[in-house]
This record gives structure tokens, C-alpha cells and sequence, in this order.
């Protein structure tokens, strides 16, 4: 079977890491010292007067399905499907990527910044205490855009559309964060920047083991 191919790790990459770098470490300075910012209340005042049934019914639901639980059989579903196929540096970078993230975040981030989730009540519960950053919006940026990168390697025809419903479907997952009260807005920033950091790092290892792997002929 033929080995994937991926382009070279970039220099560019790196300026990337470093440029989104820097607002996340800004959000991490005003969380640590508690200085929240006003949008995170001007947004869950917005979003209160917005609220009616269906908006409640439609976004509480979109939340449920990209939780923790939902999004790791996804994972687990994908790691079969490239075991199946051997595709083993896409799936040690998938394993990294995944599971680094989950780690990091709920293990290391969350409980240094301590944050308070938003006033109750909210349309979900059974939450952990701790709101900075969102590992639902890091967490699944990293596996979508993982998965999509490697799709659109594959099928270059289709990686406009396969990011574009990426992209959609992340930014979606990260309003449900929100509107269901169970993120301030700032932590969905926190964790779309963090995530796209450690996606960054993942496809470059990606690209590092693949390249490895590929025997010259």
C-alpha cells in the first residue's frame, strides 16, 4: 500500500505557533489575575435575552454530542479505521494529539487558572468546576482539523470543502459552549488558540514521522 505523503515541516509553522501564541498567553495573563474581560458578560447577557425554546433545545444538544464521551468514540472509530489501514504515523499523531490535549488541558491548564464556570442556571450539568480553557472547543478543533488535514492530503479536490464543515462544526460546538452557560466566551478563545498550537505541533510530528517512515527508493 502506498505511503502517505505530507509537505515538509515549515518555518512557517513555527511563525504561526509563535503568532497565536501570543493572545492565548494575553487571555491566560487576564485570567490568572482575574481580569476578566467585559465580553464575556455582555455576550451571556446577549445570549440570555436571545434564549427561546427551539435555540435551547437545538444548542443544549450540540453540546451533548460533541462532549467528552461522544467525541472519544469518534476518536476511537477514526484510530480503527487507520489501524485497519496502517496508517501508523497517523495514528501515533493521533494518539499524541488527542490525548496531549485532554491531558493538558483538563489535567494542567484548567486547574492552575482555577476559573468559575458562568452563574448557574444553566442547560447543562454534571460539569467540572474549572472553566480556562475550554477543552470542548481545543479538544475538538484539534481532532476535526486533524482529521480533515489528513483527508484533504489525500483528496486535495475536496480540502476546501472538508475544512470549511470543519470549521463550522467547530465554531458551532464552541457558540453551544456558550450559550448553554457552560463556557465564558474567553475560555472558548483560550481553547481555540491552545488547540490550534497543539495541532500545529501534532501535524508537524505527523509530517516527522511520516517522513521518517518513507525508505528512500
Amino acid at each position: 500500500m502506498p505511503k502517505s505523503k505530507y509537505p515538509k515541516i515549515s518555518r512557517n509553522n513555527l511563525y504561526l505557533l509563535l503568532l497565536l501564541l501570543f493572545p492565548f498567553v494575553l487571555l491566560c495573563y487576564q485570567t490568572f489575575n482575574k481580569n476578566y474581560y467585559p465580553l464575556d458578560l455582555h455576550t451571556l447577557e446577549f445570549l440570555g435575552n436571545l434564549r427561546n425554546f427551539w435555540l435551547d433545545f437545538i444548542f443544549t444538544n450540540v453540546y451533548r454530542i460533541s462532549n467528552t464521551y461522544v467525541t472519544g468514540t469518534i476518536v476511537l472509530i477514526a484510530l480503527i479505521t487507520l489501524i485497519r489501514q496502517r496508517y501508523w504515523s497517523e495514528v501515533k499523531a493521533l494518539v499524541f494529539a488527542t490525548l496531549g490535549i485532554l491531558i493538558l488541558v483538563d489535567k494542567v491548564l484548567k486547574p492552575f487558572f482555577d476559573r468559575d464556570r458562568p452563574p448557574k442556571p444553566r442547560l447543562v450539568s454534571d460539569l467540572s468546576p474549572d472553566s480556562f480553557p475550554s477543552g470542548h472547543a481545543a479538544g475538538n478543533l484539534v481532532f476535526y482539523f486533524y482529521i480533515s488535514f489528513i483527508i484533504a492530503a489525500r483528496y486535495p479536490h475536496l480540502a476546501k470543502y472538508v475544512y470549511g464543515v470543519a470549521t463550522c462544526l467547530v465554531l458551532l460546538i464552541g457558540f453551544s459552549s456558550v450559550y448553554v452557560k457552560a463556557h465564558w466566551t474567553t475560555d472558548i478563545w483560550g481553547g481555540y488558540f491552545f488547540g490550534y498550537c497543539w495541532l500545529l505541533i501534532s501535524l508537524n510530528l505527523l509530517k516527522f514521522l511520516n517522513h521518517r517512515q518513507i525508505k528512500p527508493e
